[in-house]
């Protein structure tokens, strides 16, 4: 497995495959931004202390609201984030692109939510499949299954060990990759998550 600290030294390390798969959430954007975005939404008046309650690892809507707790949820879920791609993500992307690579998403978690993150970043006309892994049946398809994987591999058509997996969470997102002998790229991100 291959290292990286900065999501652009990725290019470093692509010149022997013929397509790159990223991860979403904390390889491509910051996921905090898409959780303050939310918090933002389901309840501007809280926002703060929410954020508050989310980094002391406390549940913030049973925390800070837990009386507008399902109503904050729903908008929380369905919202149209304001978030960004890490700085020089998209010139990465169309770099990729124009090396003649093709360039796929596997995320995990809710449609609406991941399809909605998808969107506000603005950067799909330069990916050549997405695969939102809850919509082939259900939380169970989530990684490390690898499923996402095969459908991606029948999808753009290149041989598993011509491929790049490009992600973040050490303890999920490699497992297949690994298992059908594609080359993993672990960004450690010290902004994320995890």
């Amino acid at each position: 497995m291959i290292e990286i600290t900065n999501i652009l030294d990725v290019e470093n390390y692509i010149d022997d495959v013929d397509a790159v798969i990223f991860d979403l959430d904390d390889t491509l954007y910051s996921e905090k931004e898409y959780v303050m975005s939310g918090f933002k939404a389901a309840a501007p008046d809280k926002a703060d202390e929410l954020w508050q309650a989310f980094l002391e690892g406390k549940p913030a809507f049973d925390t800070v609201i837990p009386d507008r707790k399902e109503e904050a949820l729903q908008i929380y879920r369905n919202h149209m984030p304001d978030i960004h791609l890490y700085p020089g993500v998209k010139d990465m992307l169309v770099r990729i692109r124009n090396s003649g690579k093709k360039i796929g998403i596997i995320t995990d978690g809710r449609p609406e939510g991941q399809w909605n993150k998808l969107n506000a970043l603005d950067f799909l006309d330069l990916i050549d499949y997405t695969i939102v892994t809850d919509e082939l049946g259900g939380i169970e398809y989530r990684k490390p299954n690898p499923k996402a994987f095969e459908l991606m591999q029948q999808n753009l058509n290149i041989s598993f060990n011509k491929m790049a997996y490009v992600g973040d969470n050490k303890s999920k997102d490699f497992i297949a990759s690994n298992d059908l002998k594609i080359k993993s790229v672990h960004f450690q991100n010290e902004d994320g998550l995890y």
